[in-house]
């Protein structure tokens, strides 16, 4: 390793790639995608080469390459050949969430949550995986719905442990999260989000002010005054209620912080109170596309 080429920690490397350090790890573990280099005390720098590797890693699994089949790619690529993306990872991953919920069992749940967010960032597990099982068990039969309150007080808890857990690295902004009563969501889907977006936000450096859903205007107002928000991002379910767009339009008359809506509701823009944001696509989209309108 060259005197003059930079090398970053792992907590930096984070920052800058949006992937926390355990999965960092276990890519490097599991599958030797990383090589890091090692200080004498064991602690791991990684190079402006490594930080390269990380962003083609992330946009292989946007393409829907199982993370199994990142490294055979990559070492494709490096040689000038082509490889197909293959099977993608999200469908597998959906079926054995889909078995692990039917037995009802809080420890293999656990078990295999725990896997998946190991391997896989935050955002893309929550968007192709979680949140559509939420949704999904919302409009089924009872045993549908108890497995559904039983994924989500599982996400709440974990999520929020590393939303407080993760402090932001760097000189990032304060952005408040909330869902205002009637965010058309089914119960406990809002909460799981927004902890996604506030885990999105913490990865590049952000410091995420998360209220929750439920929060009253004049609370998300407040919240956001106090804490010196850059910027406040509403979540929107699929069919918001009269109340949630009440108190999304006083926010936005306010002009001052910015508003940003996100969820399914931010693909109806035409719906949406004048002067906010429209926030569609992954979480991690989201908070890059309210950064750069905060810029």
């Amino acid at each position: 390793m060259g005197d003059n080429q930079p090398v970053y920690p792992i907590r930096a490397a984070a920052e800058l790639t949006g992937v926390n350090p355990v999965t960092l790890r276990a890519w490097e573990r599991r599958y030797g995608l990383i090589r890091p280099e090692r200080t004498a005390k064991g602690h791991r720098l990684y190079t402006e080469a490594d930080i390269a590797r990380i962003r083609r890693i992330l946009e292989l699994l946007d393409r829907g390459v199982l993370i199994s089949r990142a490294r055979e790619v990559l070492d494709a690529e490096a040689s000038g050949q082509a490889v197909a993306a293959g099977e993608e990872p999200w469908p597998a991953w959906r079926e054995h969430l889909d078995r692990v919920l039917a037995r009802f069992d809080p420890g293999a749940l656990a078990g295999a949550l725990g896997e998946l967010l190991s391997l896989y960032p935050v955002d893309r597990a929550a968007s192709h995986i979680l949140l559509p099982a939420l949704a999904e068990r919302q409009r089924g039969d009872w045993d549908g719905v108890a497995e559904g309150y039983l994924l989500a007080r599982y996400l709440r808890g974990r999520l929020g442990h590393l939303v407080y857990r993760q402090r932001p690295q760097g000189r990032g902004r304060n952005f408040l999260l909330a869902a205002p009563p009637g965010d058309g969501a089914p119960p406990t889907l809002a909460e799981t989000a927004l902890c996604t977006l506030a885990l999105a936000a913490i990865q590049v450096g952000h410091r995420p002010l998360l209220l929750g859903e439920g929060v009253p205007a004049p609370a998300i107002a407040a919240g956001a005054r106090r804490g010196a928000a850059s910027a406040v991002l509403l979540y929107a379910g699929e069919a918001p209620e009269a109340a949630w767009h009440e108190a999304a339009a006083a926010l936005a008359a306010a002009g001052q912080p910015p508003l940003g809506i996100t969820g399914p509701g931010a693909g109806r823009p035409a719906e949406l109170p004048p002067g906010a944001l429209a926030l569609t696509g992954e979480p991690h989209e989201a908070i890059a596309r309210l950064q750069a309108h905060c810029d």
